[in-house]
């Protein structure tokens, strides 16, 4: 079993800092999708806006912070620095704006978050894709991509063609959730972080297995009907797990 140590997590190796820093960039996309699906899945629910929105400004602050680091995957620190840079930005104007009752700076921050926020998160997104190891990025890209489509997806009209864009956009996510779960079955060998990555892993391969079947499914087939909400937290605990152990894991393991 091994814990990574107080020292190394404050003082990481740069392979692991970029590993660090490209999680809170995914991370800052992630929770920015979450507060979408919180809008359509579970309104008025307080806990969970301020549990995303918390998720948004760490890992945006925490991105902007990888500017000062000198690798050489600087496209991609410059990347996520700037997505997250813009994201706060935004964000500190809408909160004046609605503080303040200003309604050119509502409609501003209206605008900037319909037409601006987008390619900003899809900024920090790439951006912790490229920061992290070859051999992570592409189960991640999977991962989350496939599990974010099928979120974003699910919450439009359904029709045959996105009951497909759905399937495949889950099976994709059960295929990079796959990953964390064969990096973890030699029990001898598997770090304390790999075991506990099976957890949010796990816990997506679920969601996506009740998804995939409720978009291939005949309508009178009898399939295990999940409430919303249940939805809506399992993709925010998933996230928040896989996030905590990106933050400490090491490049080396």
């Amino acid at each position: 079993m091994s814990i990574p140590s107080l020292h190394g997590s404050l003082t990481p190796h740069p392979r692991d800092r970029n590993v660090r820093a490209g999680t809170a960039s995914i991370a800052t996309a992630g929770a920015l999708q979450l507060a979408v699906i919180a809008a359509a899945l579970i309104p008025g629910s307080s806990i969970y806006a301020v549990l995303a929105a918390a998720g948004v400004a760490l890992g945006a602050t925490s991105a902007i912070a990888q500017l000062r680091h000198r690798t050489s995957s600087r496209i991609y620190q410059w990347m996520s620095a700037l997505g997250g840079l813009v994201i706060l930005t935004i964000g500190i104007l809408v909160a004046v704006a609605r503080i303040g009752a200003s309604p050119i700076l509502s409609t501003f921050g209206m605008v900037a978050s319909y037409y601006v926020i987008p390619i900003a998160a899809l900024a920090c997104y790439i951006g912790g894709l490229g920061q992290l190891p070859m051999k992570w990025a592409g189960p991640t890209l999977l991962a989350t991509a496939g599990a974010g489509a099928t979120a974003w997806l699910s919450l439009g009209e359904v029709t045959v063609s996105t009951r497909i864009l759905i399937s495949i956009a889950a099976i994709m996510a059960i295929i990079g959730c796959v990953f964390p779960l064969i990096r973890a079955l030699p029990k001898q060998t598997a770090t304390t972080t790999a075991r506990i990555m099976t957890i949010p892993a796990g816990l997506m391969i679920l969601l996506m297995l009740h998804i995939l079947g409720m978009a291939l499914l005949p309508g009178q087939f009898p399939w295990l009907w999940i409430p919303p909400a249940v939805v809506a937290w399992t993709y925010m605990i998933s996230g928040g797990l896989a996030t905590m152990v990106g933050l400490v894991t090491s490049s080396r393991s």
